[in-house]
């Protein structure tokens, strides 16, 4: 017996008889689900040429992406940065060469991104982006802050080259030119890149992740467009701007390292054993304006003002602390350094920096309507505006079967589904019982051949010709799936459904499926998927309670399932959970290795 069979909830059902009394049905038996994998064959229409469809988008979901574009690409940049001169054809000819590395001043300097460089010079038909002639442009100091702000992001300006470019001047001359061209426009797309799409991949902890990320290309036409507009700053500044979620754990990760003004620094005068309130005066009130870097309205510094309160206030909110612009107890150790061994901290650094790094896995725009499945959270929500509309506990996959992380889009919901026995299950666990018992599945489930439904006392099980039987369970309470499922197909044959075993989710651990996720409000979720579609909540309900199988399609809506262990709603709170899957360590290892 494994472990999950402790858990597995028996419902307690008379058992009526259909046929006799020898007859019974089986009760509800949430071991033979658990122990079923997802099937592609519970995941898709009944109309085969709509099933065929599905199952076509399926097979190119890892498809690779073409090399050549149908229509060649228009440069950006115009004619007048491409002067035919010595250092455009010493830019081409270097070029040439694919180069994943170049020396300057007698050192090597590895490319970070040399494809995504060559194609930026190929794209714009190599024009000098950085340098005139043996000089350098004023440019070189916009992508000097730019890399000076990388920290903010968890980024360490190292990555871009900073030990070079920190000490290059703009205007001043330089004889190796050309490799600092090709250094500078290599820092531009690779820190672009890494804030676009984060800098490890998200398939080494998540196999099975599949959003496309912001292109090569166009990451180059950023740049282009920057160095055509006179501004290559704000292009760059503004990615992720429109995630709401990366903002507050930006802010917070800022706040706990230092990088933010309401952030301590580690060292300074500590804060002494005394409350601080707003309106109060008091010696220490300056070294909490020290510390929050908040000048004194009126002149006087030990007076707590309204403009000092607001950073407290602020401060707290950052911090996860109780935000009522009172200075005693957390608040004054957190502003004091955190705790004496300083573990928490870090720890807390760590975690944002790797959420951090999974918001940036996702499209820049998720849609307007979208569904959010968290895995760690054990829970499901719909949002529309970054506003949640809907959100319900969910049990998600046990650690032996877990569910992916990967997006698409909800297309159907299933009205009182069926659910077919995997042929696993039938040859493991069915089919012994229907052999004892042929009438044991009657009333609660059809044997299917050819196309022809027949009752499981109907059939002779010990015939070998038994085993090309399907065993399909009949709508209703006793449902594996419950009452209804939310189909997006795809070829891992995961869906959200109801589940009949409701108990489950009174429990905080709830990584106890196969992989598909229950939800414990899935009525609710169908009316707000549907509520603008023709369908009442009465209608709903009725449809979920039928002897017969319905399906309904709806609205495409972006589905992402995801792994999040430290996030933030929409409207600033952060929320933290547990690493379910082990997954944190190998990401931040991951990622650590590839700051380098």
């Amino acid at each position: 017996m494994n472990v999950f069979s402790r858990y597995r909830v028996a419902s307690i059902i008379g058992l009526l008889a259909l046929h006799g009394p020898a007859f019974a049905q089986e009760p509800i038996e949430e071991a033979v689900f658990d122990d079923a994998p997802p099937s592609i064959a519970d995941n898709l229409p009944p109309d085969p040429s709509v099933a065929t469809s599905e199952l076509s988008a399926m097979a190119t979901e890892d498809a690779q992406p073409q090399e050549a574009m149908t229509q060649p690409h228009q440069a950006i940049i115009g004619e007048e940065m491409r002067p035919f001169n010595s250092r455009r054809i010493e830019l081409i000819e270097a070029l040439a060469l694919n180069p994943t590395e170049v020396l300057y001043n007698g050192r090597t300097y590895p490319l970070k991104n040399p494809q995504r460089l060559r194609l930026f010079y190929e794209n714009e038909q190599y024009p000098t982006v950085w340098t005139q002639e043996n000089s350098l442009l004023e440019r070189v100091d916009a992508l000097k802050r730019l890399i000076a702000d990388a920290p903010q992001d968890a980024l360490p300006p190292a990555r871009y080259h900073s030990a070079l470019i920190d000490g290059l001047q703009a205007g001043a001359q330089y004889d190796d030119i050309v490799p600092l061209e090709l250094l500078l426009t290599d820092a531009y797309l690779t820190l672009a890149g890494d804030l676009a799409n984060g800098l490890v991949s998200p398939r080494k902890t998540h196999p099975e992740w599949n959003a496309e990320g912001v292109s090569d290309e166009a990451l180059g036409d950023m740049l282009a467009q920057g160095v055509v507009s006179g501004d290559i700053e704000t292009a760059v500044r503004t990615i992720n701007d429109g995630n709401p979620r990366y903002q507050a754990l930006k802010q917070r990760y800022n706040a706990v390292v230092g990088n933010a003004i309401l952030t301590p620094a580690s060292s300074g005068e500590p804060l002494p054993k005394v409350t601080l309130r707003p309106g109060m005066n008091h010696e220490a009130v300056a070294i909490l304006r020290d510390k929050l870097n908040v000048p004194a309205e009126g002149g006087d510094p030990f007076y707590y003002d309204d403009l000092l309160a607001d950073a407290v206030l602020t401060y707290q909110q950052n911090n996860g602390l109780k935000a009522d612009g009172i200075v005693s107890g957390k608040t004054r150790n957190m502003l004091n350094g955190g705790n004496k061994s300083g573990g928490a901290r870090n720890v807390g650094a760590d975690s944002l920096m790797i959420n951090m790094e999974r918001q940036r896995w996702l499209p820049q725009d998720m849609g307007e309507t979208y569904v959010l499945v968290n895995i760690p959270s054990y829970y499901v929500k719909m949002y529309r505006d970054n506003r949640p509309i809907y959100e319900t506990k969910a049990i998600m996959g046990r650690r032996d079967r877990q569910t992916p992380a990967f997006v698409n889009h909800l297309r159907h919901v299933v009205m009182s589904p069926t659910w077919t026995v995997p042929p696993t299950i039938l040859k493991k666990d069915k089919i012994n019982k229907l052999r004892s018992n042929p009438g044991a599945f009657d009333g609660n489930f059809d044997a299917v051949v050819g196309g022809r439904v027949l009752r499981p006392s109907e059939v002779n099980w010990n015939s070998p010709s038994a085993l090309h039987y399907t065993l399909r369970q009949k709508p209703g309470v006793r449902n594996a799936l419950g009452r209804v499922k939310f189909l997006f197909p795809n070829k891992h044959a995961i869906y959200l459904h109801d589940t009949p075993s409701k108990g489950l989710f009174n429990r905080s651990d709830r990584a106890l499926s196969s992989g598909c996720v229950r939800l414990q409000k899935p009525e609710e979720f169908a009316n707000v998927l549907l509520n603008n579609n023709g369908w009442s909540s009465e209608r709903i309900k009725k449809a979920m309670n039928q002897s017969k199988e319905q399906w309904v399609n709806t609205p495409e809506t972006p589905i992402y399932l995801v792994y999040w262990t430290a996030w933030s709603e929409p409207d600033g709170r952060l929320q933290t959970a547990g690493d379910v899957y082990g997954k944190d360590n190998i990401l931040l290892q991951q990622y650590k290795k590839a700051l380098n």
